[in-house]
């Protein structure tokens, strides 16, 4: 996250401090109490964004290793009976589309590729699953390689999802700081005018209206920005 959204919303949250210290002085006010209180749920939506965000894992929750592995296990099992049966029956269409080298199934195959043979592999083998009974490729190894298929590709997409995840709660964490820059200026500044003669609460409000430049971390007064 921006560093300056984060200095904006720490911010915006000592501004809500000093609202709710000082609430009494606007109690009888009902539209600066509304003001109060729109500017208060969108500070604790931003707060509920930035924790959402921050819970993201950066890195995949799965280990791929350990699913690349499986699926490259079970790939080979079924592999090694299709070549057989493709030898057996001189199905050379099928024998060249099979690849019995674990070492190029783990090493030298790229993810897709892995996931697009497995992928391959299993709808070969559905219409002549029967036929390959006979040859040891039981009901349970089927069942086993489209497992693995399906957790492998989850595994890899995972990531993207994450980063789309992250993507847009940081752009509903933006919107939010916009919204609340817009009730600050066009309503709370402008309500703080009724107080300019209570020199406690409109010193601290205007205080709290300072955001500290994670550049150069010198304060300087918000331009009502």
């Amino acid at each position: 996250m921006n560093k300056t959204i984060t200095a904006r919303h720490n911010a915006n949250k000592q501004v809500l401090i000093v609202l709710s210290n000082f609430n009494s002085k606007y109690a009888g006010i009902p539209v600066f109490v509304h003001a109060v209180s729109v500017f208060d749920g969108l500070i604790n939506n931003t707060e509920d964004l930035f924790t959402k965000v921050g819970s993201v894992p950066n890195k995949t929750a799965g280990n791929k290793n350990i699913a690349r592995a499986e699926l490259v296990g079970v790939s080979i099992k079924v592999s090694n009976i299709v070549k057989v049966y493709a030898f057996m029956t001189k199905n050379e269409n099928l024998s060249n589309s099979i690849i019995s080298s674990e070492s190029e199934l783990a090493m030298r195959m790229r993810q897709q590729d892995l996931l697009d043979y497995s992928k391959n592999l299993a709808n070969n083998i559905a219409p002549i699953a029967t036929e390959l009974l006979n040859y040891g490729l039981s009901e349970a190894l089927i069942e086993e390689l489209t497992k693995e298929i399906a957790e492998f590709k989850e595994v890899i997409s995972e990531p993207r999802q994450l980063i789309n995840e992250r993507k847009t709660s940081n752009e509903l964490i933006e919107d939010n700081i916009d919204k609340v820059y817009s009730l600050l200026i066009n309503q709370l500044d402008p309500l703080m005018e009724l107080f300019v003669d209570d020199n406690e609460f409109y010193i601290a409000y205007k205080s709290a209206r300072m955001i500290v430049d994670p550049a150069s971390r010198k304060k300087v007064e918000e331009e009502i920005s």
